[in-house]
């Protein structure tokens, strides 16, 4: 800092300035001489002293008036408080969120060999390193992330050389695998600062053995995400390890048999819950809300915006209805987003209950993951169309304010994208995450690069683990989440480049046509192109592309008020094979490349006269019940 264009006098000097209540004397500059042959004004300091002959070439031009008046000085700090407020339940109910996930423990880890594992000196990821790439997702778009599980994974039975995140030995306790036991000195201050805020004590050691080093270490964690303007998203495992069962059996659900722990289909490694003290009568498991009250508290303690609720249908809607209020007690906009589909038979799973989202929306959650996890296998346009409209529908009828879907277009739990037609794929559906209604666009760390989550070493052993087996598990094109592998990513960067864009498209200058505007659906006369329009104030952005990722599609489009010299200018970045375009009096006669999408922004304030259908999402704070989307005239 310069005061009067000449640097400022040190704390130290100002702290014994006040201290001794001395008023040193003016020095005038024209008779300066180099201080090491004047007498010291303070001979008794040694600090002092050393101060002055430190910094002697400044200080002999300057006189004693252009210093600051003095004040009371305390000990420096070592970080500023983050201004941060929570604003993450308005972003997923108004379609405003852009949410990245992320697995703590790879997000950021160096594969110094390539084998694809985080073996010997090589560094995972942790609360620390993973701070380096949040600057990469800020520029992405990305507002919001999701963090999966940080729990310690339970080692009995497990899947994988590291645990599943979806294990949890302990739900109130974070994995020290995420400490940096050595951080860099800036991170270090910060955490110190943060652990003894936390705890009233200095930091000594930065030891991962001392629970408080890994929770300081989280928040500075989520610090960093808030100072970014990232909201930070908790994942909640719906069950637990098998450790854990063994551990608290009060809180778990059994067989028929009343001995054997419930495991659902599939995963050897966890063990469900029992939310019921007695189902038949009503009463919930006091010992497990309680466990999930003091998550909740855990969550907020740290800093964090919200929750997502791994399979949300594990729980009733009761146990809901208790957990999500005693949330927004403590922070009103604290956002939960359900893991639960539009259809009971998307997720069959044994000894799970159906899915439920219309009374997961009811008993609170914000947003909820839909269907878009199977979008592939929509092969017309109107399969499509017909989803939204039904989880409008769904939106509309809720009392309480508008409800949202995040982009489920793929999901940790979702082979890649890049399976589906490469990049043109993940840029199609990047597109359409930008511009659909209702929709909090959603990715998996990886896919902006074009990653096919495909692991060298698959079906091989590990010599280095962490659990009872040294079987390297793989979910084959699906994101590790069972060892400590290298950090997400493809080769694809231009994928990221167009994901830039469609964000900034989604969150710049047409947001509130995106998030508030009708869905026009247009007529055309081939099931394979997707038409639609987003319109608002007699603005319009239309979408034009082709859902087919093999071969060219053409048709033609009805749209009431187009011109035949209307510019049709693409708001997106180009790519793959070009796409033709006739413009014509009410009509856009379309030949698209393969998985092609197109933007464009057009002059048809009528736009919603003669179309095939439009809906409407009410964004509003209280709703009418009964109002239906009807196919317009």
């Amino acid at each position: 800092m310069a005061i009067n264009n000449v640097p400022a006098m040190s704390p130290l000097l100002q702290g014994y300035l006040q201290k001794n209540n001395i008023q040193p004397k003016a020095v005038q500059p024209k008779q300066a001489a180099p201080l090491a042959n004047q007498p010291l004004p303070f001979p008794k300091s040694e600090l002092l002293q050393a101060y002055l002959l430190k910094n002697q070439g400044s200080l002999a031009a300057q006189t004693v008036q252009n210093a600051a008046p003095v004040t009371a000085v305390n000990a420096p700090e070592t970080t500023q408080p983050v201004v941060w407020k929570n604003d993450l339940r308005s972003k997923l109910r108004n379609n405003e969120a852009i949410i990245m996930a992320v697995i703590p423990r790879i997000m950021n880890s160096k594969d110094v060999d390539g084998n694809g594992l985080i073996q010997g000196n090589e560094t995972p990821g942790n609360f620390v390193n993973d701070v380096e790439r949040l600057d990469e997702l800020k520029s992405l778009g990305i507002n919001t992330l999701h963090v999966l599980p940080i729990n310690p994974p339970g080692r009995t039975e497990a899947m994988g050389t590291a645990g599943s995140v979806y294990a949890p030995d302990d739900l109130l306790a974070l994995d020290p695998e995420l400490v940096d036991e050595n951080p860099p000195l800036p991170a270090r201050k910060e955490i110190e600062a943060i652990y003894q805020k936390r705890t009233g004590k200095q930091l000594v050691k930065m030891d991962k053995n001392d629970p408080e080093v890994g929770f300081a270490q989280c928040q500075y964690f989520v610090n960093e995400c808030h100072k970014r303007g990232i909201s930070v998203m908790l994942d909640l495992p719906s069950c637990v390890s098998v450790d854990f069962a063994k551990k608290h059996p009060e809180l778990m659900a059994k067989e028929k048999d009343g001995i054997t722990d419930k495991t659902p289909g599939g995963w050897q490694d966890i063990r469900m819950f029992a939310p019921w003290e007695n189902e038949e009568k009503r009463i919930l498991n006091k010992g497990l809300l309680e466990l999930h009250k003091k998550f909740v508290d855990m969550t907020i303690g740290l800093g964090m915006d919200g929750i997502r609720a791994d399979v949300g249908r594990a729980k009733p809607v009761e146990f809901w209805n208790v957990i999500i209020p005693y949330s927004r007690s403590k922070d009103p906009e604290f956002g939960w987003l359900a893991e639960t589909y539009t259809y009971e038979e998307a997720s069959p799973q044994l000894n799970m209950p159906h899915d439920r989202p219309e009374d997961l929306i009811h008993a609170g959650f914000d947003t909820i993951y839909g269907q878009y996890h199977i979008y592939n296998q929509w092969t017309k346009a109107d399969d499509l169309y017909n989803y939204v409209k039904e989880n409008i529908d769904m939106s509309n009828r809720m009392k309480d304010g508008q409800r949202g879907l995040i982009g489920s277009f793929s999901t940790h739990d979702d082979q890649s994208p890049m399976f589906y037609g490469g990049a043109p794929w993940v840029k199609l559906t990047t597109t359409l995450q930008a511009t659909l209604p209702q929709m909090s666009p959603y990715f998996v760390d990886g896919v902006q690069t074009g990653d096919y989550y495909l692991y060298p070493y698959e079906g091989t052993k590990n010599p280095e683990t962490q659990t009872d087996t040294n079987d390297c598990v793989v979910h084959r094109g699906r994101i590790d989440i069972f060892n400590k592998s290298r950090k997400p990513g493809g080769n694809s960067p231009d994928i990221g480049e167009y994901m830039t864009a469609a964000m900034k498209l989604k969150s710049g200058e047409y947001k509130n046509i995106i998030n508030e505007g009708s869905f026009v659906v247009l007529n055309t006369d081939n099931p394979q192109i997707i038409a639609f329009a987003r319109h608002l104030n007699g603005k319009t952005l239309l979408v034009v592309a082709n859902r087919n990722v093999n071969f060219r599609n053409s048709a033609s489009i009805n749209i009431n008020g187009f011109k035949h010299n209307q510019q049709l200018n693409n708001l997106l970045p180009s790519y793959s094979d070009k796409s033709r375009f006739q413009t014509a009096d009410n009509k856009l006669v379309v030949d698209i490349a393969p998985a092609r999408a197109h933007v464009f922004e057009i002059d048809t304030p009528n736009i919603e006269k003669g179309a095939k259908a439009v809906y409407r999402q009410l964004m509003t704070d209280k709703q009418a019940a009964g109002i239906n989307n009807n196919a317009a005239a």
